[in-house]
């Protein structure tokens, strides 16, 4: 070894990875060469001339076993690590949540990280698409998606804290970008937005609109989050993306009123009413207004409309498809076919008690095919009724959203599935009508309170015994 001796090398080696395990292997049968190699921590040490492949063999299965038993060690040492900050991470989030609905005044002193008392960015993430994420799966899922994504935020800003505000939308603070020109430099924030943005669409294959606003200290808690609130709202004009908090876009202004401009105008034609609502999109297409309150105002055209006129189930289900529109573009023209279906809907009403009721007979064909592929839209064409006035009908008559009946269903199955069969949970969860094992699980949980596996291990009726689960009774 003409540039170092062993022992040199192993002094570099461990300096690089203390956890090495060193075997030094060598013609010197000299006292102090040994004892400086057992000083620096080697293992072992061979003599080469006395050296036999078994021997060797043995001490390297020794240092195999060592670093197994050592990381084994680190693992539960992590873990118990990990199990701590969970349980603090919660205490966070829960006085976070508090915090938010205006339960405290202040986050108690020493109740949240240390990060906050600095700058730090608030995040506000929205769903987009909401109607076709619950036609395809029903309303659970946001909340299962929501979860999904504060996971995904942890593990790329464990330090973070994340909590639900409402039902497709998530908090999550998070602290500001460092100093971009030191060691430790990170990347400049609108590329780090970008690439959670995409993660989180990656992960839970639906798009997310961001916005985002700088706060420093604790006490700006709940005021940067109203900022970060408002800039998320400018997806509503200009489409899904990242918005930062911009205070000239959060000034409010006058403007056109849709209901009275229909009210000026109520006997006017359907192209007159068109025309009118082209003049109230082209006002507001920049802004100046919340979302909200001009979703209030296309409703409260409806409401003048057609109140005395269709039955009120159909008119409350119009109103709850404006509210989930996610776009001015969007609301317009759900405002539109809203019109032309409540004037529909007056030639299509049927006497819930009646014989011979469609909502009987989609019953029937929904109990016949829930384990395959359904569709409210197969199902209404089954039945000869438009899809929207059907889905109006099914709610009014079972109390539930069509998708939200048919998982009911398919989680009935799987619990028969789990507590009568040997089938794995992935088979349990196709034969159930469920194409993801991950979503099934997850859902699974939040319908009954426990996982696949729990409900199969405890469920009562199991006929190879068990125990009970918490909330059931043994029979």
């Amino acid at each position: 070894m003409p540039i170092m001796d062993g022992l040199d090398l192993t002094r570099r080696a461990l300096a690089i990875n203390p956890g090495m395990k060193v075997i030094l292997v060598s013609s010197h049968n000299d006292f102090e060469y040994v004892r400086e190699g057992i000083k620096l921590g080697v293992v072992d040490y061979i003599l080469k001339h006395t050296l036999e492949p078994e021997e060797l063999l043995e001490i390297v299965r020794k240092c195999k076993e060592t670093l197994e038993e050592e990381r084994r060690m680190r693992s539960r040492l992590n873990g118990a690590d990990r199990e701590k900050a969970a349980l603090l991470r919660k205490r966070y989030e829960g006085e976070l949540k508090l915090h938010l609905i205006q339960r405290t005044e202040r986050l108690p002193a020493g109740e949240y990280p240390a990060w906050l008392d600095d700058a730090y960015i608030a995040l506000h993430i929205k769903l987009n698409r909401i109607s076709a994420i619950e036609e395809q799966h029903g309303y659970l899922y946001k909340s299962v998606l929501l979860e999904q994504f504060a996971d995904a935020l942890y593990a790329e800003v464990p330090e973070g804290i994340a909590v639900q505000t409402a039902e497709n939308e998530l908090f999550f603070l998070m602290p500001g970008p460092k100093d971009n020109s030191g060691p430790q430099a990170g990347p400049p924030m609108a590329e780090r937005l970008r690439g959670l943005k995409g993660l989180l669409e990656l992960d839970g294959g639906t798009s997310v609109t961001f916005g985002y606003a700088e706060g420093r200290g604790a006490d700006e808690i709940r005021a940067v989050f109203v900022r970060s609130q408002e800039a998320s709202d400018r997806g509503f004009f200009e489409g899904s993306g990242i918005f930062a908090y911009d205070a000239s876009a959060a000034i409010r202004r006058e403007g056109k009123h849709l209901p009275t401009m229909y009210q000026t105008a109520a006997a006017a034609g359907d192209e007159r009413v068109g025309e009118l609502l082209e003049e109230w999109r082209a006002d507001w297409s920049q802004g100046g207004r919340s979302p909200i309150a001009l979703k209030e105002e296309a409703s409260r055209v409806l409401s003048l409309m057609f109140k005395r006129h269709v039955d009120p189930y159909a008119l409350v289900d119009c109103f709850d498809r404006l509210f989930k529109t996610e776009t001015l573009d969007e609301q317009c023209e759900t405002l539109k076919l809203s019109i032309a279906e409540l004037r529909k809907a007056r030639l299509e009403s049927f006497d819930a008690q009646g014989t011979g009721h469609p909502i009987d007979k989609a019953l029937d064909y929904i109990r016949a095919h829930y384990l395959e592929t359904l569709t409210l839209q197969q199902v209404a064409d089954f039945v000869h009724v438009s899809k929207n006035y059907f889905s109006i009908l099914f709610k009014k008559v079972t109390g539930q959203n069509f998708i939200d009946y048919v998982i009911t269903l398919r989680i009935q199955k799987a619990k028969e599935l789990l507590a009568g069969t040997e089938l794995k949970v992935y088979e349990v969860a196709e034969q159930s009508g469920f194409n993801d094992v991950k979503y099934f699980s997850k859902l699974f949980k939040k319908m009954t309170g426990h996982s696949p596996v729990d409900y199969r291990e405890w469920h009562p009726h199991r006929t190879t015994g068990g125990g009970t689960l918490k909330g059931e009774s043994a029979p």
